[in-house]
């Protein structure tokens, strides 16, 4: 996400200075395509992220890390309900 600060940081003052018109005037042209890609692009990134969430975990152990905590949760539990 950093990234994507950057570049838009980076890419803003080139597509400001970049009019066709007068110095004082400003084409928000370029800015608005450059926005409408980037949107697109970061909708399709946060798809992707969503579609493949199932694979990530997997790859991670996270989901074999939760059962693994669920687990020793559930076993606390039997210990401190076995003490009282």
């Amino acid at each position: 996400m950093e990234k994507v600060f950057i570049a838009i940081a980076i890419a803003a003052p080139t597509l400001l200075s970049a009019s066709a018109g007068t110095p004082n005037e400003l084409d928000f042209s370029h800015i608005s395509a450059m926005l409408i890609v980037f949107s697109f692009f970061l909708l399709v990134v946060i798809a992707l992220l969503l579609i493949f969430r199932e694979v990530i975990c997997w790859y991670f152990k996270i989901n074999k890390i939760d059962k693994q905590q669920q687990e020793i949760l559930r076993l606390l539990k039997e210990l401190k309900a076995k003490e009282k």
